[in-house]
């Protein structure tokens, strides 16, 4: 039986005795992404390495990669520390998990997640793997109890628009645009019928103007910003610099959604600062 499997039994049978999880596994991640639910859910000690990208502005829990060793995810890496977990999303590969498992090192990759219940889902499949099944309880009951806040929250007529420094806008069906309704704003996404990640229309933001401006990944040295990005053109620059403009820290945002929850809060404090969540908004909104 795979080591994984065995961490997830013990899980289950101590969740029926009521008796306490075992300890997790040595465990490495090797992306920012995977690093996330190790740093959630594993225990430092536990911990053989973390992707280099751990501590960088990206990472939801950079504050708990500090003082942990780094790795640069490569297979030879895993094959030498021989830890007896690897969490990977993106990096990484088929072959290379055969391999590590022919030296006996399991791999736990967590499914794709398509929607805020799906990010939930692999909260609870990390946890139960890496030995944190209490602390996924606790943290998805936290999430649950927040996001039907949310739902319930007033909602506000503007329409947000969310700008990349790329130039490209979330469509409906992504998880951006999924947050910013859910933070409370109708979307120009919704409104034009735009889908998935495309490229914003230059001509229907300029003869039909947002209500509010929503970004992230502006300002960073990680984002690299060619002077071809749509991002650089005049007309966006003057939307941030003249409409209500929310900057989400990255972090928010990285991981498919993951911290949707986060998210959307932030969105909404930072909305409610610039007064744009206020009976008088929603009543003078178009």
């Amino acid at each position: 039986m795979p080591n994984w499997q065995k961490y997830l039994c013990t899980f289950a049978l101590a969740a029926m005795s009521g008796a306490a999880v075992a300890e997790g596994p040595s465990v490495m991640s090797l992306d920012f992404c995977a690093d996330q639910y190790v740093l959630a859910f594993s225990e430092p000690e536990d911990i053989v390495a973390v992707s280099y990208e751990a501590a960088d502005v990206n990472s939801f829990f950079a504050n708990r990669a500090a003082g942990l060793p780094i790795t640069s995810g490569s297979l030879e890496e895993v094959l030498l520390r021989k830890p007896e977990l690897v969490v990977r999303t993106w990096r990484g590969s088929m072959a290379g998990d055969a391999m590590a498992a022919r030296l006996g090192t399991d791999t736990f990759q967590p499914a794709y997640a398509m929607s805020q219940a799906d990010n939930l889902k692999n909260l609870i499949s990390a946890a139960k793997v890496l030995g944190g099944g209490a602390k996924a309880e606790a943290m998805v009951a936290d999430y649950e109890a927040r996001w039907a806040k949310l739902k319930d929250a007033p909602k506000s007529k503007l329409r947000a628009v969310y700008m990349t420094p790329s130039g490209f806008t979330a469509g409906e069906g992504t998880f951006v645009d999924d947050i910013i309704q859910l933070a409370g704003f109708e979307t120009v996404a919704k409104d034009a019928g735009m889908r998935g990640w495309v490229p914003l229309p230059l001509e229907k933001m300029i003869m039909d103007p947002p209500d509010v401006v929503i970004g992230s990944f502006f300002n960073e040295g990680t984002v690299h910003i060619s002077h071809w990005s749509g991002g650089r053109h005049g007309a966006y620059t003057k939307m941030i610099d003249d409409l209500p403009t929310i900057m989400v820290p990255s972090r928010y945002l990285s991981c498919s959604g993951a911290f949707f929850v986060d998210a959307a809060e932030y969105i909404r404090a930072e909305a409610a600062k610039l007064g744009l969540l206020g009976a008088d908004v929603r009543e003078t909104a178009r």
